[in-house]
């Protein structure tokens, strides 16, 4: 990724956990005020404007914030407005059961001016990716995808897919006039694992399908974690499912650490590095469970070894004022 990627990561993190914590100081800044409307985005699924590049300005949007949330199609339009060598980043969320295609219909980024186009698999804010190496069937170096040059769209097509529900374009075009043209689709996920949320309200499921590996839930605010259903554990090592309901069973770390579900926060995106509130297994149709978090990172970790179908339903609701968060972190 590029190497001032960290700091312009910074500005969108502080940003987000600004506009869902309530303590955080927010001036009157312009610049920052439009960067944290840029981030209610995340909630509210909103887009920009209309634009051109080389084309009609009916049909494309323009980017003009240097970071740009959207869940829409496009096609989106950057022209660089200046030879500033500045890393911006276009931020693609979509529903949790669907990944991202990032289609480049054109692009003119010239090499010789260092400049660069860089697709994530995932989201990188403040240097850390979601999902974590730990959580993601890929190594990190094999999850961005970096290249420069001309291409236009009745030459061929560049395509990435990611494996989840967000995606990043970053880049970096310190000349004038010269930019890209992109758009997304978003194809459904028939087995969505790694989820950044997108709602205050909806309930998810995190499922393993039987398959050994993490499947992490994360909302991007200090959250109320609730618990609807529960079945982790439920099946032996000779594949005997276990039907009978044991309720929910605590610190399930130090008592089934191959099979439980992680509770927890965290200040940045790697969810390896969450300090987890409660640690729970068992199978319990009604459990009455409610996690409060006062974290900048709200994370609900599924993990699983391989030999069971476990599944946890949930819903995380924002903390969302002042009372709230205290009562949350006990002061």
């Amino acid at each position: 990724m590029f190497s001032k990627s960290i700091s312009a990561s910074i500005l969108l993190f502080s940003v987000v956990g600004a506009f869902h914590v309530v303590r955080a100081a927010i001036d009157n800044d312009h610049r920052q005020q439009q960067l944290i409307n840029e981030a209610a985005n995340i909630l509210a699924y909103e887009a920009g404007a209309k634009t051109s590049f080389e084309i009609s300005r009916e049909r494309y949007q323009p980017i003009t914030d240097c970071m740009f949330v959207t869940s829409e199609n496009g096609p989106f339009s950057y022209i660089s407005p200046s030879d500033s060598d500045d890393v911006c980043g276009i931020y693609f969320l979509t529903d949790p059961d669907r990944t991202i295609e990032v289609h480049f219909e054109s692009f003119d980024v010239p090499c010789d001016h260092h400049g660069l186009l860089a697709v994530v698999d995932g989201w990188e804010l403040n240097g850390e990716l979601f999902p974590s190496e730990g959580d993601h069937s890929l190594p990190i170096k094999e999850r961005v995808t970096e290249f420069c040059g001309k291409s236009r769209w009745y030459r061929s097509k560049k395509i990435f897919t990611s494996s989840q529900n967000a995606a990043l374009l970053q880049y970096r075009i310190p000349m004038r006039g010269k930019g890209f043209v992109v758009s997304a689709r978003y194809p459904k996920n028939p087995r969505p694992c790694n989820v950044l949320s997108v709602s205050t309200t909806d309930p998810f499921t995190l499922r393993n399908y039987g398959r050994r590996i993490n499947c992490t839930l994360i909302a991007i605010y200090p959250g109320i974690v609730q618990v609807i259903a529960l079945g982790v554990g439920g099946t032996n090592l000779h594949g005997v499912s276990r039907m009978t309901e044991t309720g929910t069973l605590h610190k399930c770390d130090t008592k089934s650490p191959q099979d439980q579900v992680q509770i927890g926060g965290s200040r940045n995106l790697d969810t390896t590095k969450l300090d987890v509130i409660d640690s729970i297994c068992g199978i319990d149709s009604k459990p009455d469970i409610k996690e409060s978090v006062p974290y900048d990172v709200t994370i609900v970790r599924l993990i699983s070894s391989g030999y069971c179908d476990n599944s946890v339903t949930v819903a995380i609701r924002s903390i969302i004022d002042n009372d709230m968060l205290e009562i949350a972190s006990g002061l």
